[in-house]
């Protein structure tokens, strides 16, 4: 079973009010070594009040990163067909589809996001600088993504690391 179908699964049972604990422990009974990966699918969901409190900044969040995709193909302009475009195409598509998972509030990316455009930050900065007007404006939505990313990251998902579920003391899972 894949990651989207229990996800739906967990989503309709939570909406018929079992606790994400009776959710864990029902699918873990059913399947013991996909323990982790029910956790991970678990604690990616949000609460439904968490995410009204952060629907504006999950939207804006959204918002932003289909303008860093526009911006980056702007900031790129023109395009020489003569020398390797795939870089371009890489950092124009991976926002976009970055977009869609924020969109859809799901936790498991938000801090693969911050990493990804922490590193696009760095290297822009590094090799770069603000050369022009659609650079600035590149680096100034690219720091807005990933204050926006870990904020809602920490806030909404604290129970995710960047690849997988947090653990306690006694190793089990914070759902």
């Amino acid at each position: 079973m894949g990651l989207l179908s229990i996800s739906n699964e967990i989503i309709a049972e939570m909406e018929s009010g079992l606790s994400r604990e009776e959710i864990f422990q029902k699918h873990v009974r059913s399947n013991p070594s996909g323990t982790a990966k029910y956790a991970y699918c678990i604690a990616s969901i949000p609460t439904s009040v968490l995410r009204k409190q952060y629907l504006i900044m999950n939207g804006l969040l959204t918002i932003l990163l289909v303008l860093y995709a526009v911006i980056t193909v702007l900031a790129e302009l023109p395009i020489d067909m003569n020398e390797p475009t795939l870089f371009i195409l890489i950092k124009t598509l991976l926002p976009l589809i970055f977009s869609y998972f924020v969109f859809r509030f799901h936790g498991g990316i938000y801090r693969l996001i911050g990493l990804w455009c922490l590193y696009d930050l760095l290297e822009s900065v590094l090799l770069n600088g603000v050369a022009t007007i659609p650079d600035t404006i590149r680096l100034f939505i690219l720091f807005c993504v990933i204050v926006l990313t870990f904020y809602i990251a920490r806030k909404v998902f604290p129970h995710l690391r960047v690849l997988g579920p947090k653990r306690n003391s006694d190793g089990n899972y914070f759902l």
